[in-house]
């Protein structure tokens, strides 16, 4: 089965975002560390700025959520400055019987009430549809917005990378991105100018009058950073600044966009000519303190716009306190767009999502589809092989009674035999796919009833019998 726990925007704060998110050598850890009990057999994780979803495949939901929920409270305990350690939980592999350990991690160390209060956890068709809603930009805080198609695919491949995921998550990361681009490609939703960075932009060309003429400086080297410089360049700023870790790296973007280049260390000695700052690193710790911040801007007392794209936070909090300061995170950001409703709504927003929830639907039937007669072919395989053997022996019984019957006589019999058995298999087959195809029933319910009639025949049953 199929499962997932996480939370989003909608339910945790920045901070408890920060404190969970997972990226570059951090999620390959935290990958290995969920596949440390036998309670879990794939698993996948998608961290972005707006959400952390784990997505698990286990031969039972209950213990492998209680893993996970233990992970993500231990991970938590620790904060977000070091990444999850290689060290087993209880219950690991290397430990103690991993069903008893996460019970007694589950009941006697739940997580914090915050964290509590912020999950989320689907199974199955609803982790399904939660996931195919997800790639298609219809749960982003900005709707119908383009990067998460890619975090989904780079969630995919990360997995995949460190083995961590199978069949069964391929399966679904797989039909999920398809159907976002599905989404992308025929509706309005995909050619809408939404994104995290085109909401900072409208919100700094609102803060500040007009961008036109005005200077800015952009913090990061990553698809966010460089959207945000692209839209920032297209509405005509005076001076755009670029910095990141890599001075080569600004270098080779601020060419190809025609801006500056500084290092971060030089951030103190370019901010007091900006009138906008745009922050958006993968920095696990502060990029801006309220130190160098302030004695960048010194005695101006001009205003200055800080938007802070970052999880964990790139902006000291306390950057805000500055008196000549305006600082926007990501939820102050949210609160925003939320507040103006649907007055910036592109005309035909709605009919568009409208479409793209219909074409998930669809998407989603036919992945439940698949996934029905996929899991089934197991079960059919071995149901075939018991009859062929059953076929053989009756066959070999009546032959033993028809010894005065030629040898071509006895193929035609045995020829008369085998036909029937495919013609029957193949009327199964017909029979099982319109099953999975009727809607009226619950796909889960469907998988139950054919795991039921297709169990191997062979294989033992509970009390020997």
């Amino acid at each position: 089965m199929i499962g997932l726990i996480g939370f989003d925007h909608q339910r945790a704060n920045l901070q408890l975002r920060g404190r969970l998110s997972f990226a570059d050598d951090r999620l390959c850890a935290a990958l290995q560390s969920l596949l440390d009990a036998d309670v879990v057999t794939e698993v996948a994780i998608l961290s972005t700025c707006n959400r952390t979803e784990i997505y698990l495949a286990a031969p039972a939901w209950a213990p492998a959520r209680a893993w996970a929920i233990a992970f993500l409270n231990e991970t938590y305990q620790r904060g977000a400055a070091s990444p999850p350690s290689r060290t087993p939980l209880p219950g690991a592999r290397a430990g103690t019987a991993p069903d008893a350990a996460v019970t007694r991690i589950a009941t006697d160390d739940a997580p914090p009430s915050d964290l509590a209060a912020a999950l989320y956890l689907r199974e199955e068709v609803e982790a399904t549809q939660h996931l195919f809603r997800v790639a298609a930009g219809l749960e982003s805080m900005v709707i119908g917005e383009a990067q998460i198609l890619g975090q989904v695919k780079d969630a995919l491949a990360t997995a995949e990378a460190v083995g961590a995921a199978g069949e069964e998550l391929r399966a679904l990361f797989t039909a999920a991105i398809k159907a976002g681009k599905r989404v992308r490609s025929e509706t309005e939703i995909g050619r809408a100018d939404a994104s995290v960075a085109s909401l900072a932009v409208r919100v700094a060309r609102e803060s500040l009058g007009a961008l036109r003429g005005q200077s800015a400086l952009v913090i990061g080297a990553g698809k966010t950073s460089q959207l945000c410089a692209r839209l920032l360049q297209a509405e005509d700023v005076g001076r755009l600044v670029l910095a990141t870790r890599s001075p080569h790296t600004a270098a080779d973007l601020a060419r190809a966009i025609g801006a500056e280049a500084v290092a971060l260390k030089d951030l103190a000695s370019v901010i007091g000519d900006m009138r906008l700052v745009i922050s958006a690193t993968a920095a696990p710790h502060h990029v801006l303190s309220a130190a160098v911040v302030a004695r960048g801007l010194g005695t101006r007392h001009t205003p200055i716009v800080m938007i802070d794209l970052a999880v964990p936070p790139d902006i000291e909090a306390a950057v805000g306190l500055l008196p000549q300061v305006s600082l926007y995170t990501l939820d102050t950001l949210r609160a925003l767009d939320g507040a103006a409703g649907t007055a910036d709504r592109p005309e035909g927003h709605d009919a568009a999502a409208a479409q793209a929830e219909r074409i998930l639907a669809e998407a989603v039937r036919e992945y439940l589809r698949a996934q029905t007669l996929r899991k089934m072919v197991p079960g059919i395989a071995a149901l075939r092989r018991h009859v062929d053997r059953s076929e053989q022996a009756e066959l070999a019984r009546a032959l033993a009674q028809l010894d005065h019957l030629s040898p071509e006589e006895h193929a035609v019999i045995a020829r008369l035999g085998q036909r029937l058995v495919d013609k029957m298999f193949h009327h199964l087959v017909s029979r099982i796919r319109s099953l999975a195809e009727y809607d009226e029933v619950p796909p889960q319910i469907t998988m139950r009833v054919l795991a039921r009639l297709f169990a191997d025949p062979d294989a033992p049953t509970e009390g020997g019998e």
